[in-house]
């Protein structure tokens, strides 16, 4: 008999708990990693076929929004670069 391992496949539950967490975040701190994967679980919640229409229309909606969000940001030219950048400012201060 196989166990079925709770990572694998998170319950629809789990992923929107995730998403609002992560979304809460990115709307807090500004974090573009919270806004990335608020996005992910968001787009597997829209893509569940098993899932409420409303609620997969709504994922769907907040996904939209996410992209163009981070769409409209300028990219730094890396993480790195950026976190130094910011800590050089700080250093000036």
């Amino acid at each position: 008999m196989e166990t079925q391992n709770p990572h694998d496949d998170p319950a629809p539950a789990q992923m929107v708990a995730g998403a609002l967490a992560h979304l809460a975040r990115h709307m807090t701190t500004g974090c573009p990693r919270a806004a990335e994967l608020a996005a992910l679980l968001l787009a597997r919640i829209a893509a569940d076929a098993d899932a409420d229409p409303h609620l997969r229309a709504h994922a769907h909606e907040l996904v939209d929004i996410l992209d163009r969000e981070q769409s409209a940001r300028p990219m730094p030219s890396s993480r790195f670069a950026d976190t130094a950048e910011r800590l050089a400012g700080a250093w000036r201060a």
